[in-house]
């Protein structure tokens, strides 16, 4: 019964990770990120963006100056897919909210 439990809890947990880094590929698309940003953007600088509350604070500046309105989740979830798709920071207190 416990593997059970156990393999339905993670299977919603994928489900939701998958929809939640769907979301956020659609929030970079309609804002059109990549018209300002390449894929040489997303590489470890060590000088810019070294952990995963230095990326959250880079996404946080690029929807102010592009003015797309998104929600402090929204922007969290874009940053996790940054973070899953590139960077690949340890988890922080900042990402488990």
């Amino acid at each position: 019964m416990f593997k059970f439990i156990l393999l339905v809890t993670s299977l919603l947990f994928t489900t939701s990770l998958s929809a939640d880094m769907q979301e956020a590929e659609t929030l970079i698309a309609q804002a059109k990120c990549m018209e300002c940003h390449n894929t040489e953007d997303f590489k470890h600088r060590p000088k810019k963006v070294n952990n995963f509350k230095k990326l959250h604070t880079s996404v946080k500046s690029c929807v102010y100056n592009t003015k797309t309105g998104w929600f402090d989740d929204e922007v969290m979830g874009v940053t996790r897919y940054l973070n899953e798709k590139h960077y690949h920071y340890e988890a922080t207190a900042l990402e488990k909210d």
